[in-house]
């Protein structure tokens, strides 16, 4: 799953928001993962959902879709790198919040890995921008807000993925987020070219892989994984989504290699492995 969300970025960088804006790119993601979840849901079990979790599901679309809107934009201030290297700091992020919303108590180990990861992010903010263009202080807010969303997505869903199938939540989730999105891009969408047939063959396939494997396989997995796993744990594999991201983007020319990169993705792995290693008896 994390493999995918790491080429994501890359894909999604070679069209937002050349051939298609920000806004309309998250609705164009929303709409076909409802309509995907939504033509798959008879082939598998009819679940209902209890009233009591409507309203976690209702949350859990809504900041799904802050999530994905705040990825799109990121990409017109930054690069897929910072996008990826930012969204490794997301176990640090999710053991906070876990400890301030779920209670959960943070050792003298985790808080070491939260001061170590946040070294890491610190490190992008602090000499990044000034040395590379790509790293503007808009693109990294919007980066950190895109891991914000996704660690309350991760908490706010924890409760029902033991209850219901993937394709139960994701074709409600989906739905809600492309009733909240569609205003937003209705305004855009005669500012896409991709809408338009104006846009080569290679925006078509990185248009279509993040639609397919981003948007559909890997939040199909994405409660799977939750299902038998912690929050912490899951978001702790997310050190490999800047590994991938990275690699593409260099080898691809989207992004250049330069010294800070590395140091803060060895940072944030120490973080993440602190974090992680640090865990309750009952795990």
């Amino acid at each position: 799953m994390y493999v995918i969300f790491g080429i994501n970025p890359n894909c999604s960088e070679a069209v937002v928001p050349e051939y298609i804006s920000p806004h309309t790119f998250t609705a164009a993601r929303m709409l076909f993962g409802a309509a995907v979840f939504w033509m798959l849901s008879p082939f598998f079990p009819r679940e209902r959902v209890e009233r009591r979790d409507r309203w976690t599901i209702l949350l859990g679309g809504i900041v799904l879709a802050g999530t994905l809107v705040a990825f799109s934009l990121a990409f017109r201030y930054t690069s897929p790198c910072y996008v990826s290297l930012v969204s490794a700091t997301s176990p640090l992020l999710v053991m906070v919040l876990a400890a301030i919303f779920l209670h959960e108590p943070i050792s003298a180990r985790k808080s070491m890995g939260v001061f170590v990861g946040v070294a890491g992010a610190l490190m992008i903010v602090a000499f990044s921008w000034k040395i590379d263009a790509n790293a503007t202080p808009m693109g990294l807010l919007l980066c950190f807000i895109n891991i914000l969303f996704y660690a309350a997505y991760l908490l706010v869903t924890r409760s029902i993925t033991r209850k219901y199938t993937p394709v139960t939540l994701m074709k409600w989730m989906f739905l809600i987020g492309a009733i909240v999105c569609l205003p937003l891009a209705i305004p855009a969408i005669p500012e896409s070219p991709m809408l338009q047939g104006t846009v080569p063959v290679s925006a078509w396939l990185n248009f279509f892989t993040v639609m397919v494997f981003s948007t559909v396989v890997a939040y199909f997995l994405l409660p799977v994984g939750l299902k038998y796993l912690r929050p912490t744990t899951v978001s702790m594999y997310s050190n490999l989504q800047p590994v991938v991201t990275s690699v593409v983007a260099i080898s691809t020319g989207q992004d250049a290699f330069t010294w800070n990169k590395p140091v803060a993705l060895v940072l944030i792995a120490i973080g993440v492995y602190l974090v992680t290693s640090s865990r309750a008896k009952e795990d």
